[in-house]
């Protein structure tokens, strides 16, 4: 579910050199999400309000490079269905390399969603139940970094 995209309903316009999208239905979208507009746009919602009044429109962090479009398919990432299945993984198991790839998990969508604080803690806990889980090393190196604590993001690097 971490890579999955999920189709919403409806379809989306978007003009050539614009941030705004006009969506044919409201659509439920939250500031920070990832979204994917047609098969070739990844970007993320920066405003859910267009600035117009309607509910058929957001903003998205980039503009739209190609030929203006009236009909294109609007997808999502699904986190929080990724944040349940880890947490109920974790849950269900006692074997600690489970647990622990359940909150590397847990920590990567913290760290996709830029909450890094969240993401470091977690990152932590995987790492001390299983040392040698590499991306959970490598996800810690990555939150300290961004803390400017070099000289732990290095000694997990090292490992």
């Amino acid at each position: 579910y971490f890579w999955k995209w999920t189709p919403l309903p409806g379809h989306v316009s978007v003009q050539k050199g614009s941030s705004s999208v006009r969506t044919s239905q409201p659509i439920p979208l939250d500031v920070g999400e990832r979204i994917r507009i047609g098969m070739t746009l990844e970007t993320i919602v920066q405003d859910e309000d267009a600035g117009d009044g309607s509910d058929n429109a957001f903003l998205m962090k980039d503009v739209w490079t190609e030929d203006s479009n009236d009909n294109l398919k609007l997808w999502k990432k699904d986190y929080d269905r990724v944040s349940a299945l880890a947490k109920g993984a974790y849950s269900s198991t006692t074997v600690e390399a489970m647990q622990a790839e359940s909150l590397f998990l847990l920590a990567r969508v913290h760290h996709v969603r830029e909450e890094l604080e969240n993401a470091n803690k977690l990152y932590e806990k995987a790492c001390k139940l299983a040392p040698d889980l590499a991306p959970a090393r490598f996800g810690l190196a990555q939150t300290l970094l961004a803390q400017e604590d070099y000289k732990n993001a290095m000694m997990h690097l090292k490992l």
